[in-house]
């Protein structure tokens, strides 16, 4: 990793954030949520109550209403310090044709309610693999992050080839925040020492490591995610983030492995490594992931595997008010 500037110490007690990617999984129910829900459960109060973090993947396929946006702040309200980030979309990040700063300001309106209630860690600019350094590549890089400003910002790319001194300098003298990643290592990848905090702010995802399908055209989303960290992997991120908060006021670290709840259970996991407490976990995600006795403890509050749920009001909201994920192409977050 690059050396920080001097000018990049925090002077004021780092925080942490941790949470999963997404809250909208079918496979989910029984492992993460009680099998049996009533009406008015909320998943992402639920998670709330768990995590300080939650990373929007639906903005990647869909500019949500602003209405939507007040609706999860309003969801998450008995949790002030509670932190959302929310992916750009695809059509920024995933296409030929460059994103005018015309459609980037119609998404930061449409997520300002999460800015102006100081509720936006970040905007994730995610770029796939094919995305490679190169001076258009970088001078695209820079006009995106200059025109969601002031809302801040954290891009990750995927390829190796930005891993090179020449390319990290890019992030270090413009001051952008290059996320650090767990990634399967195939090829010419990014590897996870790579990163650059900038200004206030750290940002990690955790992909999961599953090689085989990471590349695999016959492979669908829960397949490429389907990953459960051990001990030893989870710190080495422990001594990355503690290393990022010794530079940065704000840390971001996301789990995307999502298939089945293990990025609930990681992301607990790492909470505990990085508190040095066990985590309060759901009872039944201890009944699925039964080796984590050590770092996780049961929940004995509302929702702790039993049909007795937090208190939400989703009966009353339409559709497009959760954080819907859609399958229809796996392959566009790689």
């Amino acid at each position: 990793m690059e050396e920080s500037d001097a000018s990049m110490q925090s002077t004021t007690k780092p925080e942490i954030h941790i949470g999963p990617a997404g809250w909208s999984y079918p496979d989910w129910d029984g492992i993460v949520y009680p099998a049996k829900k009533e009406r008015s459960f909320d998943p992402l109060e639920f998670l709330a109550s768990y995590f300080d973090l939650i990373e929007v993947n639906s903005t990647f396929y869909r500019v949500p209403s602003r209405g939507t946006c007040r609706r999860w702040v309003e969801r998450t309200a008995e949790k002030p310090g509670f932190i959302f980030t929310a992916k750009a979309p695809q059509e920024m990040t995933h296409q030929s044709v460059p994103a005018t700063e015309r459609e980037v300001a119609a998404f930061k309106t449409a997520i300002e309610p999460l800015f102006e209630s100081r509720r936006l860690g970040a905007v994730l600019i995610q770029f796939p693999w094919s995305f490679r350094p190169s001076p258009e590549a970088t001078g695209y890089v820079k006009d995106l992050t200059e025109w969601f400003s002031p809302f801040p910002t954290a891009v990750e790319v995927r390829h190796g080839a930005w891993g090179s001194s020449r390319n990290l300098s890019f992030f270090r003298d413009t001051g952008i925040t290059l996320c650090g990643i767990d990634q399967p290592v195939i090829g010419n990848s990014l590897t996870p020492d790579t990163y650059f905090p900038a200004e206030d702010r750290a940002y990690f995802r955790l992909h999961g490591r599953n090689r085989e399908k990471w590349f695999s055209a016959e492979a669908n989303r829960d397949d490429r995610y389907d990953y459960l960290y051990g001990a030893a992997e989870l710190s080495f991120w422990r001594d990355k983030i503690r290393e990022a908060a010794e530079r940065v006021q704000n840390v971001f670290v996301v789990l995307n492995n999502h298939f089945r709840g293990q990025a609930v259970v990681n992301g607990l996991e790492l909470k505990a490594m990085l508190t040095g407490r066990r985590s309060s976990a759901p009872c039944q995600l201890l009944s699925s992931y039964t080796r984590s006795g050590n770092l996780l403890r049961p929940d004995k509050g509302p929702g702790a595997g039993t049909d007795t749920t937090p208190r939400g009001q989703l009966e009353l909201f339409d559709n497009d008010d959760d954080e819907h994920e859609d399958h229809d192409d796996a392959n566009k977050d790689r």
